[in-house]
């Protein structure tokens, strides 16, 4: 449950519950078959030591009072509280610790810890719980409270963590890789009065690198244009698909939700231009702004792009992959998987500047 100004989350440790009240019952049942035997007294004393250790967590972050409870409560209608001031907080992260026998070495467990400033470690549980759905669970957890709260990201040691940290490393290397060939990323250039720059991303193993310029911006609207094979048909069944096929697309190149409003509502462009549908199909949700985006003037070099680069089946390592164009609210985006050598970079540079500079889009240097 959550509010502006507060976030409550449960953590009910069900299935501990269930175990401990099944061996509960299952002593009360052979105690009406053999009395206060020995198997009695352990099956219904494990149940009862059960029932009696686990605890339900509820966890409140106000920032009003600026606190992170920990309030823990038993079925014995036992209560306790911890409280820790959002500025006593370093971090929340996913711990693990190796877990299970000599025989399955591989097995993990997780808990959710706070790291105070003073280095001190808080764990929301003493106890670590093991299995997969766990650490989702507790990930989202961590997710939660360091977005509300305010805190930078950390290394989380669940798979979901791990999967992040060495999504960013492949970041970092894709951009370490690019800036030998071109130059640092984020240095700003400015070519015939547009201003750009190179951004390099990372999805799993494959690089992406993207050409960006913030001179010219769709109001409230996207166009995404992406290459395909010449001659590939845009409209029957491809049209029907093609919702879905552009959305992972978009998703591939990295883009975000602020990249593409209202992306339910996007459609793929009517009528494109015998001068490029040969080349590029077109998804937008805003048909009037993206007709008038694609005017003669910018028509012209794409078309040439595609005639001179026709995206193929089998694409050469050399060659220029799959490009995509997305005009939209945050700028102007060239996209292609893979680091570009210079001689390519200029060569998509040289296109990016006419996107832009045929909206009428420069900037005095």
């Amino acid at each position: 449950m959550q509010n502006q100004n507060s976030i409550k989350l449960n953590d009910i440790p069900f299935g501990s519950w269930f175990f401990g009240f099944a061996f509960l019952g299952a002593g009360i049942y052979f105690f009406s078959f053999q009395g206060l035997s020995r198997n009695t007294m352990i099956v219904g004393a494990i149940g009862l030591i059960v029932l009696l250790v686990t605890w339900g967590l509820t966890i409140t972050a106000d920032r009003n009072t600026r606190i992170l409870r920990l309030q823990y409560w038993s079925l014995y209608f036992m209560r306790t509280t911890r409280e820790i001031s959002f500025d006593e907080i370093a971090t929340i992260r996913v711990k693990s610790t190796r877990s299970g026998t000599r025989r399955n070495q591989n097995s993990r467990s997780y808990r959710i810890e706070v790291v105070r400033k003073d280095g001190r470690i808080v764990p929301f549980r003493t106890a670590y719980s093991g299995g997969f759905f766990s650490s989702l669970k507790q990930q989202k957890v961590v997710d939660q409270l360091r977005a509300f709260i305010g805190l930078g990201e950390a290394f989380d040691e669940s798979p979901a963590g791990l999967l992040r940290a060495s999504t960013k490393a492949a970041a970092l290397e894709a951009t370490s890789q690019q800036e030998v060939q071109t130059g640092p990323n984020e240095q700003e250039h400015i070519t015939n009065g547009v201003h750009w720059n190179l951004q390099s991303i990372s999805l799993g193993n494959s690089p992406v690198t993207r050409w960006h310029s913030p001179d010219f911006k769709m109001r409230d609207g996207f166009l995404f244009l992406a290459q395909k094979m010449p001659g590939q048909p845009s409209g029957g069944f491809m049209a029907a698909l093609s919702k879905t096929l552009f959305q992972q697309s978009i998703s591939m190149y990295g883009f975000k939700v602020d990249d593409v409003p209202n992306i339910s509502q996007a459609e793929t462009l009517v009528s494109v231009s015998p001068l490029i549908d040969p080349h590029f199909t077109a998804f937008t949700n805003s048909q009037a702004e993206s007709r008038q985006i694609l005017n003669p003037w910018m028509l012209h070099p794409l078309a040439e792009w595609g005639q001179r680069y026709p995206l193929k089946q089998l694409q050469p390592k050399a060659g220029f992959s799959q490009l995509v164009v997305l005009f939209s609210p945050k700028g102007v985006y060239l996209a292609k998987l893979g680091t570009l050598p210079p001689e390519q970079a200029e060569e998509l540079t040289r296109l990016g500047v006419e996107m832009v500079k045929t909206q009428g889009a420069t900037q005095a240097t």
